[in-house]
């Protein structure tokens, strides 16, 4: 779902791949597909993606994306090719966003409901690109210093604040169940300092950033391509992994039930393609906590900030929170049995 109210319409996007590309658009379909505006635009000339990025994304940003997209394509990796403009250009700034083009892949996305033969086929590509970005440049983040500068007391003052404004509104039919959250994410900071250890030692590589089912491409049963790399970076291996599984079909949208044995099978066809040390196996589900137990998204966007699509957000922070329950209680059973995967 988009984030941001588009600042386009037709005629301007008529417009933009007139004058940048050469185009003539014959016909635009809105696509349902991530936080931005996306498009499928039919022109005489062919057919093709086009994206308005949220007004947080800079030109450099999405050019660097190119960048990576480009590297892939020369590694045969299965991606969608950035268009370039008039000028040679990857993207376009226009009314404070950032425009793209890019080859348009038919084939069917999904949320979080991705066929376990496709689950299990994204751990051989994620394995794969790991392979092949492992020394990529990119900024490193989320690491041990990243890591060591929060604070459990400003996370728990942050979700106090959160629930002050719930109480302003104690007959919102969700009270009950945002309290509960909150309180229970808000006891979990006196593990926190102790999971900032599990960041020491572990396996960093450059990677898509959200590798997830809506980022797949998938037709006839096989995986097609992977697209939107806006949020790559160097990050701990384990955590999109886990993150991957997690949010792709590995848990459903109906249920926060965490199958240890199944992921198991996740991470062991992941090594086939990308190796990981036992220290990263350990860690994992804690490497997970750490970035899931002191988040927010979902209940500020709802309580505070009044987003648009709040009451998907907040329905998606829910499930995030439920899921945060689910691997807290198994985080040692999840840690052994991944060991006895190596």
């Amino acid at each position: 779902m988009s984030l941001e109210k588009s600042v386009l319409d037709i005629d301007k996007i008529r417009g933009l791949l007139n004058s940048e590309y050469g185009l003539e658009l014959l016909d635009c379909i809105s696509l349902e597909l991530g936080s931005a505006n996306c498009y499928k635009v039919h022109c005489k000339e062919g057919v093709f993606f086009f994206k308005e990025y949220q007004s947080e994304f800079t030109k450099d940003r999405v050019d660097n994306e190119a960048d990576i997209v480009k590297f892939l394509i020369s590694n045969d990796f299965p991606v969608a090719e950035f268009i370039k403009n008039a000028n040679g250009q990857n993207s376009v700034l226009y009314e404070g966003h950032v425009i793209s083009l890019q080859q348009f892949i038919e084939g069917k996305s999904y949320l979080n409901d991705l066929p376990h033969s496709l689950l299990m086929e994204s751990a051989k590509y994620l394995g794969v690109m790991h392979s092949l970005l492992k020394d990529y440049p990119m900024e490193i983040s989320m690491d041990y210093d990243w890591a060591v500068g929060f604070s459990s007391e400003a996370v728990s003052q942050k979700f106090n604040g959160l629930l002050s404004a719930l109480d302003e509104n104690k007959s919102d039919p969700n009270y009950v169940r945002i309290h509960d959250d909150l309180v229970f994410k808000m006891k979990l900071m006196d593990s926190i300092d102790a999971w900032k250890e599990y960041f020491k030692g572990i396996t960093y590589t450059s990677t898509h950033g959200d590798y997830t089912a809506c980022q797949l491409i998938c037709d006839g049963g096989e995986i097609k391509a992977v697209i939107d790399f806006s949020s790559a970076g160097c990050i701990p291996a384990v955590w999109e992994i886990m993150r991957s599984y997690i949010q792709s079909g590995g848990v459903s949208r109906n249920g926060s039930y965490f199958d240890v044995e199944d992921f198991s099978l996740y991470v062991k066809e992941y090594m086939k393609y990308a190796p990981l040390t036992e220290r990263d196996l350990e860690a994992m589900p804690y490497i997970y906590l750490f970035q899931l137990a002191q988040s927010s998204y979902g209940y500020k966007e709802y309580l505070v900030t009044k987003t648009e699509n709040k009451e998907a957000l907040l329905d998606f922070g829910f499930w995030r929170t439920d899921i945060c329950r689910e691997i807290y209680k198994k985080a040692s059973d999840i840690s052994v049995a991944l060991l006895q995967v190596a």
